[in-house]
């Protein structure tokens, strides 16, 4: 999943929370595109968006959905 304009400005209403521009993006363009092989799910980029906005970090780890019963794990190649 990735998100657009449309969906922060959703998701920044139905949380009463107020997003910078600076912050939206950044959030943007960490969340406009998939990190293939990985995907991001609703849970993911709400936690990690509530993460950046609490203490300026992103969490660091992603959902490998590429089988079943996977575990969380932080990949090489996405820059944190």
């Amino acid at each position: 999943m990735t998100i657009t304009k449309k969906y922060l400005r959703d998701w920044e209403k139905s949380t009463f929370i107020t997003i910078t521009p600076e912050q939206k993006r950044i959030i943007l363009e960490r969340f406009g595109t998939e990190p293939a092989p990985y995907e991001w799910s609703d849970q993911d980029i709400a936690v990690q968006i509530s993460n950046y906005l609490g203490c300026g970090e992103f969490v660091k780890s992603i959902r490998d959905n590429s089988g079943a019963g996977k575990r969380y794990r932080l990949p090489d190649d996405i820059p944190f």
